[in-house]
C-alpha cells in the first residue's frame, strides 16, 4: 500500500525536475547579475613580483682576528648594538705588550748613541781642525824661513810631518762622524721599524667595531684560544639594520618592460596592511635559474625609514609600475570577456537585455582596462551575467 503512494509522488518529481532543467537549457533571454559603467579614470599597468630582503654591500662586515692567544675579554652578545670604534674583544696582549717594552728600551739607547756621536766628534773635530791650522801654519812659517836659511831643513820636514798626520786625522775624525751618525740613524730607523711593527701586532689583540650596527654572529667565546689564519675566520660579524635593498625576481617574459627609475610598490607577510615604496635603481645582466625559470634580478634600495620594519631574508610581496595613463576611458576587467579570440563586452539595454559588442583595448591594470573603441563614456556593462546555451550556439 506505502509503494503504491510513493511511486506517483516520486515520479512527479522527476517529471518536474526533467521540466525545469529543459526550461534553463532553452532559456533565451541574458540574466545580468552585476554592472559597472565606463568611464574616465587613471589606470597602470603593474608587473607582480617576489622578491627578498638582503643587505648592502658593506651593511654586513666580518671581522677577523690576526693576532693568536686567549681572548680574555668579549663586551658583545649578539644583538647588541655598537658604535663605530668601540672595542669588542680583547685577546692576551702579555707577550706583545713586553716585545713592544724591550723595543722601546732599545730605541732609547739608539738614539742616546746618536746624541751621544752628536755631542762627542764635532768637539773632537774642532780640536782636529784647529791642531791641523796650527801645523799647517807652523808648515809654511819654517818652508819661509828655510829660503832665508834661518831654519833648517829637518825642521821643515818636521813641520811638514805635523801638518800632514793633523790633516789626516781631521780627514779621519770628519769621515767617521758622518759613518757613525748614519749608522746610529739607521739603528734608530730599524728598531723604530721592528717597534712598529710589535704595536701593529699589539692593535691585533684589540678587536673594534668597524661601523655602526648590531652583533650579528660570534664565532668564540672568551675564555678560548684561537690561532690567526686556522681556527677563526671572523671573530665578530656586525650588521648595520639600516642598509638594506630588495632583489626583485623578475620573470624573463616580463623584464622587457622593467628599466631602472621605475616605481615600486611591495610589502612582507609580517605587516599584512603597510605598504612600501621605492624605485629600481639597477638590474643586474646575470640571470638567475630556480626550479628551471629563468630571472633577472632588479634591485632596488631601501630607505632607513622603511628598515625599521624589515629583516634580511623577508619575503617581498612586489608591484612594478611599468606604465600609467590619466582621464582615459576605462572598464572594470570584469567587463572584458574573451569568446572566440575576441574581445567583447555585454552592453546592458534594459533589464536582462544586452547587445554584445566588440572591443578593441589598450593597457590592462589591476582592477581596469583602457577603453580604446567598442563603448562609450556612460554605457553601462555587465561584470556577471548568466548567458544560456542557445545564446552561446
Amino acid at each position: 500500500m506505502m509503494k503504491k503512494i510513493l511511486l506517483p509522488i516520486v515520479s512527479a518529481i522527476i517529471i518536474a525536475v526533467i521540466i525545469f532543467i529543459y526550461k534553463s537549457l532553452n532559456k533565451t533571454t541574458i540574466e545580468v547579475l552585476e554592472t559597472a559603467e565606463v568611464k574616465k579614470g587613471s589606470i597602470r599597468g603593474v608587473l607582480v613580483e617576489t622578491g627578498i630582503i638582503k643587505p648592502q654591500v658593506g651593511a654586513v662586515v666580518k671581522v677577523g682576528a690576526r693576532a693568536t692567544g686567549t681572548i680574555i675579554k668579549m663586551n658583545v652578545k649578539i644583538g647588541d648594538r655598537v658604535r663605530k670604534g668601540q672595542l669588542i674583544a680583547l685577546i692576551d696582549d702579555r707577550e706583545i705588550l713586553k716585545a713592544v717594552e724591550q723595543q722601546e728600551a732599545s730605541l732609547l739607547v739608539a738614539e742616546n748613541t746618536l746624541i751621544q756621536i752628536e755631542q762627542s766628534y764635532p768637539e773632537r773635530i774642532r780640536e782636529a781642525k784647529a791642531n791641523y791650522e796650527y801645523a799647517k801654519i807652523n808648515y809654511e812659517r819654517e818652508k819661509e824661513l828655510l829660503e832665508h836659511e834661518y831654519t833648517t831643513k829637518d825642521a821643515v820636514d818636521k813641520a811638514k810631518s805635523q801638518f800632514d798626520a793633523a790633516d789626516a786625522i781631521l780627514k779621519r775624525l770628519q769621515s767617521e762622524y758622518e759613518t757613525q751618525r748614519k749608522i746610529a740613524k739607521s739603528n734608530i730607523d730599524d728598531i723604530a721599524a721592528q717597534l712598529k711593527q710589535q704595536e701593529t701586532r699589539l692593535s691585533y689583540t684589540r678587536i673594534y667595531a668597524p661601523i655602526d650596527g648590531v652583533v650579528a654572529d660570534i664565532t668564540a667565546q672568551e675564555g678560548e684560544t684561537i690561532v690567526a689564519g686556522l681556527q677563526v675566520a671572523n671573530l665578530v660579524t656586525v650588521l648595520d639594520p639600516t642598509l638594506l635593498e630588495m632583489w626583485t625576481y623578475v620573470d624573463e617574459t616580463d623584464i622587457g618592460r622593467v628599466i631602472n627609475g621605475q616605481k615600486v610598490e611591495y610589502s612582507v607577510d609580517t605587516f599584512p596592511d603597510k605598504q612600501f615604496y621605492g624605485t629600481i635603481e639597477k638590474i643586474y645582466p646575470q640571470p638567475i635559474v630556480k626550479d628551471n625559470i629563468v630571472y633577472y634580478l632588479a634591485i632596488v634600495k631601501v630607505s632607513k625609514d622603511d628598515a625599521i620594519y624589515l629583516r634580511p631574508e623577508m619575503t617581498t610581496h612586489i608591484k612594478i609600475i611599468f606604465n600609467e595613463k590619466n582621464n582615459i576611458l576605462i572598464a572594470p576587467n570584469a567587463a572584458i570577456k574573451f569568446e572566440e579570440g575576441k574581445q567583447v563586452a555585454y552592453v546592458v539595454t534594459g533589464p536582462d537585455k544586452t547587445q554584445k559588442v566588440e572591443l578593441k583595448t589598450g593597457l590592462r591594470g589591476e582592477d581596469y582596462t583602457e577603453i580604446i573603441s567598442g563603448v562609450k563614456e556612460g554605457d553601462i556593462l555587465a561584470t556577471k551575467l548568466i548567458i544560456p546555451v542557445s545564446t552561446k550556439s
